[in-house]
């Protein structure tokens, strides 16, 4: 499969970030290199489970955007540093009327993520607090993080079924990508339909997989 490093060295973003980064965190940027370029659509004997999979998304509480094109899942931790790079590209089509995106938010990468995603649920206006958080996000004290500030215990005891909801929903989808380890649960996380299969991509699009979302139908 092609690797992403050419979109990875057109944004170098990430070369500011401190050495002395927690080994979470390289656990983590490693698994996402290892990963790279995958994309891969629904085996004939999963169609059944993902077209139902698909149709669950619809019921989800997610946050949407855009009014015109294909619809896009991304499942996005308010800390994670690429699905932070993915939004951002997300949001230039959106703008140009090329898709629709539905976020559904997750927290489990670090401490402050369930609170932060807590946050974004809570929000009266979710989309605008989605938007505060990735506007706002910046590496602090060696860590990647979204500008929103955690929701407190209160607000995140009350967001907990969804929280929950949203993560089963990512957790188990490594067993349709054969690069992703068993019981490894990685994100961003897209998924689209395309020629009437699912595809599930786990990384920033190539411009090729990018002209395949946006055809997608």
């Amino acid at each position: 499969m092609p690797t992403n490093s050419t979109v990875v060295s057109k944004s170098p973003w990430y070369a500011s970030m401190p050495t002395k980064v927690p080994l979470h965190l390289f656990a983590f940027l490693g698994l996402f290199f290892l990963l790279a370029g995958a994309s891969e659509p629904a085996s004939a004997a999963n169609a059944e489970r993902d077209d139902y999979f698909w149709q669950a998304l619809t019921h989800t509480q997610y946050i949407a955007e855009g009014k015109q094109g294909p619809v896009v899942y991304l499942f996005l931790d308010p800390n994670c540093p690429y699905c932070h790079k993915l939004y951002d590209q997300l949001q230039e089509k959106v703008a140009k009327g090329k898709l629709r995106l539905r976020v559904v938010v997750v927290g489990f990468l670090s401490p402050s993520s369930h609170a932060k995603a807590a946050a974004i649920l809570s929000a009266a206006d979710p989309r605008a607090a989605l938007a505060k958080n990735e506007s706002g996000f910046a590496i602090r004290d060696g860590r990647p993080e979204g500008g929103i500030a955690p929701a407190d215990p209160t607000l995140v005891a009350k967001e907990a079924g969804i929280l929950h909801r949203n993560f089963a929903f990512l957790e188990g989808k490594e067993s349709l990508l054969d690069s992703v380890p068993p019981g490894v649960v990685t994100v961003p996380l897209l998924v689209y339909r395309s020629q009437g299969q699912e595809h599930y991509l786990v990384n920033l699009p190539t411009e090729e997989q990018w002209q395949e979302i946006l055809d997608a139908k």
